[in-house]
């Protein structure tokens, strides 16, 4: 509305905005869970772990994305990029990231 002063959200934006949902977790944990889930039903022989593993696994990625739908997302890209080189700690390379073996 033009004159209110308001600010209005519309949901059509925020369903835009959010990544892809399968049953209210991310595509990528719903892919992880399915890997994860049949890797325990082929080492366990047992129908009843996948039965029991897969719900289970994907309650906590439930509770995980409830808050914030890309933080599956953002830990992947945490874990690609965020941490820093063991070896920068001996001041070999002038206290700077190297992954030179030698």
């Amino acid at each position: 509305m033009a004159g209110t002063g308001r600010l209005q959200s519309d949901p059509l934006f925020q369903a835009l905005a959010r990544p892809v949902m399968i049953a209210g977790v991310s595509y990528l944990y719903f892919v992880l869970n399915a890997m994860m889930s049949m890797i325990v039903f082929i080492h366990s022989n047992d129908f009843l772990m996948l039965i029991v593993i897969g719900p289970a696994i994907h309650a906590v990625g439930y509770l995980i994305c409830m808050k914030e739908p890309r933080a599956v997302e953002l830990m992947v890209l945490r874990g690609k990029f965020g941490y820093k080189s063991y070896n920068n700690l001996f001041g070999f390379h002038f206290n700077a990231n190297s992954y030179d073996v030698f």
